[in-house]
């Protein structure tokens, strides 16, 4: 190989171009490298077009060069095409009018997956923050048009997502069974559920669904209802501790007011025992020696647990579990309990199932820790992109046309 040929393997260019100069800017540490099209006509779907005129100097954002920014730099020529209108040819390098390489875009696209965080992405690469959510949106779209329609759905869960401040949620809806993001959309309505499980696959109708893993959200009910009256609803761990323990943090907020002990507590009557400091389960144990509320609220939260160990008796054992609950008088937990009987079947569907809340809480962690990095999002297309990116298992194949 040549050096001509390995510059042009190491620039992504085709045979068809000369590089004609480079041009190294010291003081700015660019590296420009200017192109020219070699041929006389332009080849399309097996037809020969002459070419016309050419366009301004274009730039495109390639890989550094030894701590250089390096830039492609080409005028491209036009054609006429067969309704007589003039066209700028296809290349082979560079993805339709945007500013950047397919090879630099792969090293992006590698880049985000190890540091997740497009700032920090972008001072490395030395382009914008903007070339960055670019080179994902565009990913993320080529890589969904490439994975089509999905019609084989079976255990899937539903999630809102606080994805910004000023209470912005969106519908998230996860592959249980491949523990994948599948697509998402704004909003938390009926009417956006159910044109989320279009988005997907087309269908108005989900016969394949067998069951649907979701918190006790009236408009999620009926939407499955409705699109998939015979798929399982299944209320999980996860959702259902999540009610227990914002009845403890609502009461800890309400008897604060009245005792020091639970001052600054707040994740020592939210925590499991086994997760406590001991420092904590010092403190904790004087909560339940002055018989706070926040202390039994933890603990019917705990005695809650239980019930996922049934195989059998589960109504009988709910109804003790309530019954002992009801008489301590919380006014959060008794809240919750109403919340739970007027959803029961889900929740006796979850223990039957034996339906695991591990999966759901890991990626609700990981969309959550993208929340996090971004200090939220500005819409939701953002947010949209970024958790599809991460955890929706979509294959990133090379990003020319």
């Amino acid at each position: 190989m040549d050096f001509v040929d390995f510059l042009r393997e190491m620039l992504g260019i085709t045979d068809d171009f000369a590089i004609t100069s480079i041009v190294k800017d010291e003081e700015n540490k660019i590296i420009k490298i200017h192109l020219k099209y070699l041929n006389t006509h332009f080849v399309k779907e097996g037809k020969r077009y002459k070419l016309y005129d050419t366009t301004p100097e274009r730039e495109w954002q390639h890989l550094n060069w030894f701590d250089y920014r390096c830039y492609l730099v080409c005028s491209l020529p036009r054609y006429l095409s067969k309704d007589g209108k003039p066209k700028v040819i296809d290349i082979h390098f560079a993805p339709k009018y945007k500013g950047y390489t397919h090879l630099f875009a792969a090293k992006v696209i590698e880049t985000l997956h190890k540091v997740k965080v497009q700032n920090t992405v972008a001072e490395l690469m030395h382009t914008t923050p903007y070339m960055i959510r670019s080179i994902m949106e565009s990913a993320v779209e080529k890589a969904l048009l490439e994975r089509g329609e999905v019609n084989d759905l079976e255990n899937v869960s539903l999630d809102e997502k606080a994805y910004s401040h000023g209470h912005k949620y969106a519908t998230i809806l996860i592959d249980s069974d491949k523990n994948c993001v599948v697509e998402m959309t704004e909003g938390r309505k009926e009417k956006n559920v159910k044109a989320l499980f279009f988005s997907v696959n087309s269908q108005e109708k989900q016969p394949s669904l067998k069951r649907v893993n979701m918190d006790m959200w009236k408009p999620y009910i009926n939407a499955i209802k409705d699109i998939a009256p015979q798929a399982m609803i299944v209320h999980d761990k996860f959702h259902l501790f999540k009610k227990l323990s914002e009845a403890i943090d609502k009461t800890r907020r309400k008897e604060v007011k009245e005792t020091e002990l639970l001052k600054g507590q707040k994740y020592t009557v939210l925590k499991s025992e086994e997760n406590r400091t001991e420092e904590q389960q010092r403190a904790f144990e004087q909560m339940l020696s002055e018989n706070l509320l926040t202390a039994k609220a933890w603990q019917i939260r705990e005695n809650f647990k239980y019930l996922f160990s049934l195989k059998d008796g589960i109504a009988i054992n709910y109804e003790l579990w309530k019954n002992n609950a009801i008489s301590q008088s919380i006014t959060a937990v008794n809240e919750v309990i109403k919340t739970f009987d007027n959803h029961l079947q889900g929740i006796i569907n979850a223990i039957v199932t034996q339906t695991s809340s591990g999966k759901h809480e890991n990626m609700n962690g990981k969309i959550q820790s993208v929340i996090s990095k971004a200090r939220g999002f500005l819409n939701f297309e953002r947010f949209r992109i970024n958790t599809l990116f991460y955890f929706g298992n979509l294959k990133f194949s090379s990003q020319k046309n």
